[in-house]
C-alpha cells in the first residue's frame, strides 16, 4: 500500500511539474486577478457615467420592468411583498458584457506582443544557430529535386509521344508501300 502511495504522490509530482500545468495555472490565477481589476475598472469608471445618462444609481440597476412589485404596508409599518417584480436585468448585462470586451480586448493585445516577441526570439535563435540556413538550404535543394523529377517525367512522357508518332509514321508508311504494291500488282495483271 505504501508502494502505491509513493507511486501516485511521484505521479502528481510528474504531472503538477510540467510546464503546461504550471503555465495554465498561473494563467488562471492571472486572469482570475484581470477579471477583478476590469470589473472595478468597469463599476468604478464606465458604469458612473452611464448612471449620469440613465439617472440610475448603479449600471445594475438598468432594467426594463415588466411587473411591478405589488407590496402591502403593515399597520407598522412593515413591508410585505405579496407579488414580486419581474424585470430585465439589462444593465447587469451590459456590465457584463463591457467586462468581457475590455479582457479580450486586452489579452488580444497581450496575445499579439507576446506572439510577436516569441517570432523575433526564434528567428534570433535560428539565425544564431545556423538552423534557419539549414533549412533553407534542405528546402531548395527538395524543390530542384522535386522539379528535376517532374522535367524527367515530361521528358519521359514526349519521349513516349514522340516514338508513338514515330511508330505511326512507319505504319502509315508500310501501309502506303503496301498500297503502291498492290496497285502494281493489279496493273501488271
Amino acid at each position: 500500500m505504501k508502494d502505491k502511495t509513493k507511486g501516485f504522490w511521484a505521479e502528481f509530482k510528474k504531472f503538477i511539474s510540467k510546464g503546461n500545468v504550471v503555465d495554465m495555472a498561473v494563467g488562471v490565477a492571472v486572469a482570475t486577478a484581470f477579471t477583478a481589476i476590469v470589473t472595478a475598472f468597469t463599476k468604478g469608471f464606465i458604469a458612473p457615467i452611464l448612471s449620469l445618462l440613465s439617472h440610475n444609481a448603479t449600471l445594475a440597476d438598468m432594467k426594463w420592468v415588466l411587473r411591478p412589485e405589488v407590496a402591502e404596508i403593515a399597520a407598522d409599518g412593515t413591508k410585505t411583498v405579496t407579488t414580486p417584480e419581474v424585470a430585465i436585468l439589462w444593465g447587469a448585462f451590459l456590465q457584463a458584457i463591457i467586462d468581457f470586451l475590455i479582457i479580450a480586448f486586452v489579452m488580444f493585445v497581450f496575445l499579439k506582443i507576446v506572439m510577436s516577441v516569441t517570432k523575433k526570439a526564434e528567428k534570433m535563435r535560428l539565425e544564431l544557430t545556423g538552423e534557419d540556413k539549414e533549412r533553407a538550404k534542405a528546402e531548395a535543394e527538395a524543390k530542384a529535386k522535386e522539379e528535376a523529377e517532374k522535367k524527367a517525367a515530361a521528358d519521359a512522357k514526349a519521349a513516349e509521344e514522340a516514338e508513338i508518332a514515330a511508330e505511326k509514321a512507319r505504319k502509315a508508311r508500310e501501309l502506303e508501300l503496301l498500297e503502291q504494291i498492290a496497285a502494281s500488282l493489279k496493273v501488271s495483271k
